[in-house]
């Protein structure tokens, strides 16, 4: 976590969000040297992807080095891995009562922007471990 505004009611951190999903559209033969596909962000234009955004979003920030940081992954069976690293600023209403001796817990909201839950879920990967913290 980068940092945790009292008086703006929200907190800062960073992450690489990855999203996984199937589309048997993007299934191919694995071949002695092809057993995965990996492209850039520039790809992700031609491929469906999740509508995915952050419902208590105040700012987000995706990394560029030299180019974007992010990826998608495109096995043989058409599971699809996206990867982005970014940084996100996003509401966290605060109970300061005991300030500064209060505990607070922020959360991020996950939805897709266009879909129903009918026509999409989103689900935890790895059960507790799909979240994890640096050390640092």
């Amino acid at each position: 976590m980068l940092d945790l505004s009292e008086q703006n009611m929200d907190f800062t951190f960073d992450m690489y969000f990855r999203q996984f999903w199937h589309d048997p559209r993007l299934a191919f033969e694995r071949r002695p040297n092809l057993n995965k596909i990996v492209q850039g962000a520039d790809y992700l234009k031609n491929i469906w992807v999740p509508d995915t955004f952050f419902v208590n979003e105040k700012e987000v920030k995706h990394h560029h080095a030299m180019r974007d940081n992010a990826f998608i992954r495109i096995m043989p069976t058409g599971d699809v891995l996206r990867s982005t690293r970014m940084t996100v600023k996003a509401w966290c209403p605060q109970h300061l009562q005991y300030f500064p001796f209060d505990n607070q817990l922020c959360t991020l909201e996950i939805e897709s922007f266009g879909y129903t839950m009918s026509d999409l879920k989103f689900r935890w990967e790895d059960g507790e471990r799909s979240v994890q913290m640096s050390p640092d």
